[in-house]
């Protein structure tokens, strides 16, 4: 057996507020004694958000990233609001990023509605066994590495919504401005949109408390289409930037500013 499996039916047991202060131990480890990419992240919020303070924002952060991997373990056992999925209609395409506890946010979206989503393969084994046992239970098909838009509209045809998530830098992706500054920014839900002319929501989830989260979808408009592609692509980008902001702004500890965003 695989240590890791012995330490995942560990933390599976673990109290919550047990977790909790050990995630808050880790934090201040990160902090101060282990600052794994802890410049990066300093400098990036203070880049984009200057007025608010690196440490606070930051060991919120990482206490609630890793109290988010506990939970995941312990996932029938969370208080998990959904607001607005009543209004989503089938195959819709969804817009999401690293706000809150992002795998347990993945799963409740799944238990909200039928989902598929874009997902890069993980590289180790254990850790792909790990994550397909979670989301088969959930319903949750991954659209990983190697997946091409055509199986995103495949889904989309069979009721599924796509979720697009774009708040990581993408390489091949298109400059697009992000906090003032340029970023490299998947087109991928612009181009679905003006493909499908399907409706985009915008999925977005906190965390309100030890085991506790709220997610919250609303719909998302953007300007009416014209004969320019180039120009209707980078319209659509761009706002979805702008609403990544938004989410950001009103919960910056929330997001993984671990990302190397505009790098």
């Amino acid at each position: 057996m695989d240590p890791r499996d012995l330490l995942v039916a560990a933390l599976a047991r673990v109290p919550l507020r047990v977790a909790n202060g050990a995630a808050w131990g880790i934090a201040w480890l990160w902090w101060w004694v282990l600052p794994i990419r802890r410049r990066e992240a300093v400098e990036a919020l203070a880049a984009s958000l200057p007025e608010v303070a690196p440490r606070r924002v930051l060991t919120r952060m990482m206490h609630d990233l890793a109290l988010g991997y506990v939970e995941l373990l312990q996932f029938d056992k969370l208080t998990i609001t959904v607001e607005g999925a009543e209004g989503l209609p089938p195959g819709a395409l969804l817009l999401g990023g690293h706000g809150g506890s992002w795998d347990v946010a993945l799963l409740a979206w799944a238990d909200a509605f039928p989902l598929a989503i874009f997902l890069r393969t993980p590289s180790d084994p254990w850790t792909r066994r790990f994550l397909a046992g979670h989301r088969a239970r959930h319903d949750l098909v991954a659209l990983e590495t190697g997946a091409t838009m055509d199986d995103a509209y495949a889904a989309l045809e069979a009721g599924r919504a796509v979720f697009f998530v774009q708040d990581q830098r993408h390489a091949k992706g298109i400059p697009s401005p992000f906090f003032g500054r340029t970023a490299r920014t998947s087109a991928g839900i612009a181009a679905a949109l003006l493909k499908t002319g399907r409706p985009v929501w915008g999925a977005w989830q906190h965390r309100v408390g030890v085991g506790r989260h709220h997610l919250c979808i609303e719909r998302l408009r953007f300007p009416p289409a014209t004969n320019d592609r180039a120009a209707d692509i980078q319209a659509i980008t761009d706002a979805t930037n702008a609403w990544y902001e938004a989410r950001i702004r009103a919960y910056p500890h929330g997001w993984l500013w671990l990302h190397r965003r505009w790098r």
